[in-house]
């Protein structure tokens, strides 16, 4: 048990590190690395922004040397402002041109970008450990993966199509305005200074309210999730309006946040659109002056006022960007988070493949316990199940028996000890490799939303029709499909319910058989069935069991009497191991107790 402690003491201090090295990280760090199939793409815009930037300086110079060439229309002069006009409207088309190129190339970048993020969560998803999974709402899940992505999504929208050309356009008018007189251009970055600060102390403040935001619409989207999930029991206890209750609790704390964050927001914009308008102001007044004194020409004064229009406009535009790019961050954030997840279960690399395995099962000093609060599970378990033969494990609720079915598949990884599959252990094999020789039928049996042949081929997706009806014949199916509508060819709903319980079992046996593992557990299959489905996948079970290993984890002993060997498990430990007859005989002895108090009706089930 001590041993226990430690290595999970170790772990949560790892995990504690990683994640405050993953807290280290920059936002543009993790954006640079989400980029990184991408950049190619990226290289170009910058170089087509670079482009549109400079040719939008043009425009405004042009402009000028129009209006400082009006004091002189000798033939010469009105063939010179002909020339400027007309290089004026061709720089207006290549510009236009260069934006619809440009335009393609983020557009093309946002689709690519979308797709990927969307593909990468679902296969991290579908690639972390059921411990991961039991830990997490699912609700919550589903909104961070479309809150994440969405605001991925419209950051890199926002970056494309607003930030980057804004700050390339900035860039230059900056150093234009200092090139034509460097006393506006002071002005500028004065008034900018104060603007830049404002918006990035406004942002500072409010994101503890942001945080707790996204915080609100995870617990939203999980209330709403185990709504549906559980509807029926939601229905058949009249909670209807407690759930309402409960929901419309977290909305409206949601409400309240949204409103502070937006109101805060309205307001230091009134502050900015201030300071900005003052510094335009001071803009004009000093070119006046300057005009006055004979210092500037007035075609120099329109070329400054508009690149000071440009550049206060741009400041408005990056900092609305910086806005927006603050108020996404946690969401980001949080996908960054589930992106970023440790593997619980790691797969070896280059583990090993096996060809076939021979469906041996040994547990050596194996202890587990169940998260932080260490709740043990199993302790310095020892037995072994040998190929081919049929064994069930047994014992009150809690003893360990589920646990070792999840440390068989190696859902979890034991933090002592070894399982071992044909006297390796599991650790060394390729996860997805051993897994195939492996198949379960769990006590509620997880069916898609799909017809019936779908769920029976979903352990062989390219299963022959003739394939998957032997299935459902060997497993006592086929009798009440083909009662159904469209047969084989029905859809049963979502995770089966048009279907009962004993047929969804029926349905998971079939899937099993489909699969043709090499090890077979049957994980409480019959525990919550009338007697005669009870009976039909208890034939099922006989049928099958030739030629492979196969663990029933049972609770009605009734169901095991046959088996090779009864493992007896209690507090985490084997307390007895044989078969029916030879521990039946076992005065005072545990599984003795569980068939008497099953005999008078007592043993849970």
């Amino acid at each position: 048990m001590q041993k226990i402690k430690t290595k999970t003491t170790e772990k949560k201090i790892n995990s504690q590190k990683m994640a405050a090295l993953s807290r280290r990280r920059s936002f543009w760090s993790d954006f640079w690395f989400l980029l990184k199939p991408f950049r190619k793409f990226f290289i170009r815009i910058v170089i087509i922004s670079l482009i549109i930037g400079a040719l939008g300086l043009l425009k405004p110079y042009l402009l000028k040397v129009v209006v400082d060439s009006l004091n002189n229309f000798d033939k010469e002069r009105i063939i010179f402002l002909l020339k400027l006009i007309a290089l004026y409207l061709t720089t207006e088309e290549v510009h236009s041109f260069i934006h619809y190129f440009s335009d393609r190339q983020i557009l093309r970048m946002l689709v690519e970008v979308e797709y990927a993020l969307g593909m990468r969560a679902q296969e991290k998803l579908v690639s972390l450990s059921l411990g991961y999974h039991e830990k997490q709402n699912t609700g919550a899940k589903i909104i961070k993966i479309e809150k994440g992505v969405d605001k991925i999504s419209e950051f890199l929208n926002n970056f494309f199509w607003e930030f980057f050309p804004t700050l390339i356009q900035l860039t230059f008018t900056l150093a234009a305005l200092f090139w034509s007189d460097w006393r506006i251009g002071s002005s500028f970055l004065f008034f900018a200074g104060i603007f830049i600060g404002i918006v990035y102390w406004s942002n500072r403040r409010m994101y503890p309210v942001r945080k707790q935001i996204y915080r609100d619409y995870e617990t939203a989207s999980g209330k709403m999730a185990q709504s549906i999930i559980n509807i029926n029991a939601v229905q058949s206890f009249v909670q209807e309006d407690r759930e309402l209750s409960e929901f419309g609790k977290i909305k409206n704390d949601l409400r309240k946040n949204e409103d502070k964050q937006w109101g805060w927001m309205m307001k230091i914009g009134l502050v900015r659109n201030s300071i900005s308008d003052i510094g335009r102001a001071t803009v004009l007044l000093l070119g006046v002056y300057l005009v006055a004194a004979g210092s500037m020409s007035v075609g120099t004064l329109i070329f400054i006022f508009t690149l000071s229009e440009t550049a206060y406009s741009s400041l408005y535009r990056l900092t609305r960007f910086y806005d927006k790019m603050e108020e996404g961050r946690e969401g980001v954030n949080r996908l960054l988070q589930l992106f970023n997840a440790p593997d619980e279960i790691k797969n070896k690399v280059r583990g090993f493949i096996p060809k076939k395995i021979i469906g041996e099962i040994a547990f050596k000093n194996v202890s587990f316990a169940y998260g932080d609060n260490l709740r043990t599970a199993v302790s310095k378990l020892n037995f072994k199940i040998s190929s081919g033969s049929v064994v069930a494990l047994v014992g009150p609720s809690g003893g360990g028996k589920t646990t070792v079915a999840r440390l068989i598949y190696r859902h979890y990884d034991p933090q002592s000890g070894q399982v071992l599959l044909d006297g390796r252990d599991l650790r060394s094999y390729d996860l997805k490799a051993f897994r195939k020789f492996l198949a379960i039928v769990p006590q509620e049996v997880e069916i898609f939303d799909l017809t019936v042949a779908e769920n029976i081929a979903y352990a062989k997706p390219e299963a022959t029709q003739q394939e998957i009806q032997a299935a459902a014949r060997i497993a006592n199916a086929e009798e009440f499909i083909l009662k159904l509508e469209k047969g084989y060819d029905s859809l049963v709903g979502e995770r089966g319910i048009k279907l009962s319980g004993g047929q969804r079992q029926r349905l998971g046996i079939a899937r099993a058989i489909l699969a043709n593992p090499r090890v077979l557990i049957f994980d409480e299959a019959t525990s919550s069935l009338d007697s005669e489905s009870e009976r039909l996948i208890s034939d099922a079970m006989k049928k099958i069991s030739r030629g492979r290993t196969m663990i029933i984890i049972a609770h009605r002993l009734s169901t095991i009497k046959n088996a090779d060997k009864i493992i007896v498990l209690e507090n985490g430990q084997v307390a007895e191991e044989g078969n029916h007859l030879e521990l039946a005989r076992v005065s005072g002895g545990l599984y003795s107790k569980l068939l008497k108090l099953q005999e008078v009706g007592e043993l849970e089930e």
